[in-house]
C-alpha cells in the first residue's frame, strides 16, 4: 500500500517523531530523498531553510529508514543526545515505533545503524544514499560503520561489565567493594569511580537495591520465613535486613509480602550499560523483553505507550494486571514518564487487583 498523498506521509513521519520523543525524551527530525525536512513543528520544503535548520540544531547522527527494500529518508538528531552505549536501544525503539506507524503502508520497515556527520562527510554516503536510493549501498555503509558506532566499548565499560557479571553470579553472598574489585581484577577506588561514572550511583547503593529486589522475589513467590530470606541473601542479622528493606521500599518485609502475595509472575530487570538518564522505564523494559524473546502486547492509553500484556498474561481484565516497581517502590505514573536515572532495578509483577 502506498501513501495517498505526500501530506499523509509527512503526518505519519511526524507521528513517529512525537512517539519517539514521548518514549526517550530525544528530539528527532526527518529528511527525505527530496531534501524535505519534517520536524515536530512542521515541514520545511525550502532547501535554504533546511540548511539553516541543520546548522542551528547541529544535527549530526543519522538513522537511515529503509521501506520495502528502498531508501526512504533519514531520522536525524544531535549525537550528543544519545550516549554511545545506548545507540542500539534507541535504534530498536525507533524501528518498533516506525513499524507500528507505517506497517499499513509498507511490508518491510527497517532502521539501520546510525551514521555520524563525520562519517558522511568523509565517505559522501549521504549523497550516495539520496541519489541512488539503493538499500544494498545503505546496508554496506551501515555494516562498515556498525563495529565502530554500535559496539564501541571503552576500557571502563569492559571493566564494569566484568564486575556486573561477578555480582550477578554472587548476589546472594555478602558483597563488598573490595571483594568485587578483587574478583574483577580492579582496584576498589577504580571500581567505585566506574559505578559513579556509568550508573550515577555508588557501589553500595547498587548492591543494596539488588539484594532487596532478590528478597522481594522470595517474599512474593515463597512462604520462606523472613529471617531465612535475610540470611540467604547475605544479611547476617534479620533486624538489620528489616531496617534496610523498610528504608528502601517504605514497607516492612511482612507488609510487602501481604501487599503482593499471590502474584502470578514477576520479571526483574537489573540495570545494565544500555540504561542512561534519558531512558524511560517503558523503553528499558521493552528493550529487555525483546532481547529475551518475551512477547509483549502494547497499547496507547491517554496518548502514552503502555505494556498491557507480557507473555500472554494480560492487564485487560478487571481482576488481574501488571504493576511495576522501580528500586522496590511502585510509582504512581506511567512507565513512559518514569526514568531510570540513578535507578538499579525494574520489576514487573502480575498481581490480583484489589
Amino acid at each position: 500500500m502506498n501513501f495517498n498523498s505526500q501530506e499523509t506521509r509527512y503526518i505519519r513521519i511526524k507521528q513517529i517523531l512525537t512517539l519517539f520523543y514521548q518514549l526517550t525524551k530525544t528530539h528527532l527530525t526527518f529528511i527525505d530523498a527530496s531534501l524535505h525536512l519534517v520536524t515536530g513543528d512542521g515541514v520545511f520544503l525550502d532547501t535554504n531553510k533546511v540548511t539553516a535548520f541543520f546548522r542551528k540544531k547541529n544535527l549530526s547522527l543519522f538513522f537511515p529508514l529503509i521501506t520495502n527494500g528502498q531508501f526512504n529518508g533519514l531520522f536525524v538528531t544531535n549525537k550528543n543526545n544519545i550516549p554511545v552505549n545506548t545507540i542500539a536501544l534507541h535504534q530498536d525503539a525507533l524501528e518498533n515505533i516506525a513499524t507500528s506507524v507505517l506497517n499499513a503502508y509498507y511490508q518491510e520497515i527497517n532502521i539501520l545503524s546510525p551514521l555520524t556527520k563525520e562519517d558522511l562527510m568523509k565517505t559522501r554516503q549521504l549523497l550516495n544514499l539520496v541519489i541512488s536510493g539503493s538499500p544494498n549501498e545503505a546496508e554496506n555503509t551501515a555494516s562498515k560503520l556498525k563495529q565502530t558506532l554500535g559496539t564501541t566499548n571503552s576500557k571502563g565499560i569492559n571493566d564494569i561489565d566484568i564486575a556486573l557479571s561477578y555480582i550477578d553470579q554472587n548476589i546472594d553472598q555478602k558483597l563488598t567493594l573490595d571483594t568485587v574489585a578483587k574478583n574483577s581484577y580492579l582496584s576498589p577506588a577504580y571500581l567505585s569511580r566506574l559505578f559513579k561514572e556509568h550508573f550515577k550511583i555508588n557501589f553500595s547503593s547498587y548492591i543494596r537495591i539488588r539484594k532487596i529486589a532478590l528478597a522481594q522475589i522470595q517474599l512474593i513467590s515463597t512462604d520462606q520465613p523472613i529471617s531465612d530470606i535475610s540470611s540467604t541473601i547475605g544479611f547476617a542479622r534479620a533486624n538489620y535486613f528489616n531496617k534496610v528493606f523498610k528504608e528502601t521500599t517504605s514497607l516492612t518485609p511482612l507488609q510487602f509480602r501481604k501487599r503482593y502475595r499471590g502474584a502470578q509472575k514477576i520479571y526483574t530487570i537489573n540495570r545494565d550499560l544500555a540504561w542512561n538518564d534519558n531512558i524511560s522505564v517503558y523503553a528499558a523494559s521493552q528493550h529487555y523483553f525483546q532481547k529475551e524473546g518475551i512477547t509483549l502486547k502494547e497499547k496507547s492509553i491517554n496518548g502514552r505507550p503502555c505494556i498491557v500484556a507480557i507473555n500472554g498474561l494480560s492487564s485487560l481484565s478487571n481482576t488481574k494486571g501488571w504493576i511495576y516497581l522501580v528500586d522496590g517502590i511502585q510509582p504512581q505514573i506511567f512507565p513512559s514518564e518514569t526514568y531510570v536515572k540513578n535507578k538499579s532495578v525494574i520489576q514487573w509483577i502480575y498481581v490480583t487487583l484489589s
